[in-house]
């Protein structure tokens, strides 16, 4: 089943830490896995950042989380960059211009699923799928993704929903196709 996340779905942090550990981003120079792995708990279990539980929807079978995504709409971009620059860095003592990702990936007007995540041992098993046909169902107009140029699988996967490259976007180490679907 999928549901909304809650606060105490902390197997969703498990996931979200093992997804962006496996991109190699700049964050994991600066800091300890153990710190990162603290700043997620803490943004999880807020109402203001892009990982927050309210962004987040989970696919539940027999009362075990086997995958997640998180989406967010443009016009919550101001206010999550504010509560990470305001609140986290200092929080956590980061250096000013510390980010796990930009806050560009969003373009106007557009619904953004940013994190589409299965765990290792539930893939092949049609959850990202189901995760996928819960954001294009959501009845926002202007819907979008990024998706990495050398993920030829997903892309397949997301060209299948109707979704087109728009332009490019840099995130982290790599250039991603900015999808988009409009309703």
């Amino acid at each position: 089943m999928i549901r909304k996340a809650k606060r105490e779905d902390f197997k969703v942090v498990e996931g979200l830490f093992e997804f962006i550990k496996s991109l190699g981003i700049d964050i994991f120079n600066d800091y300890s896995e153990e710190k990162i792995f603290k700043i997620l708990e803490y943004v999880f279990v807020s109402d203001y950042d892009r990982f927050s539980y309210k962004n987040c929807m989970v696919f539940e079978k027999e009362g075990v989380i086997k995958g997640f995504s998180f989406t967010y709409h443009y016009d919550e971009v101001e206010k999550m960059k504010k509560f990470w620059c305001d609140e986290i860095i200092s929080h956590f003592g980061l250096k000013e211009d510390t980010i796990i990702f930009d806050y560009d990936e969003v373009l106007e007007g557009e619904f953004y699923l940013d994190t589409l995540f299965v765990f290792s041992d539930a893939r092949a098993e049609g959850i990202g799928n189901k995760l996928l046909t819960e954001f294009v169902n959501s009845g926002q107009s202007k819907l979008s993704l990024n998706v990495a140029q050398s993920n030829f699988r997903a892309r397949k996967l997301y060209e299948s929903y109707g979704f087109k490259k728009d332009c490019e976007i840099f995130i982290g180490h790599e250039e991603y196709d900015h999808l988009i679907k409009r309703k």
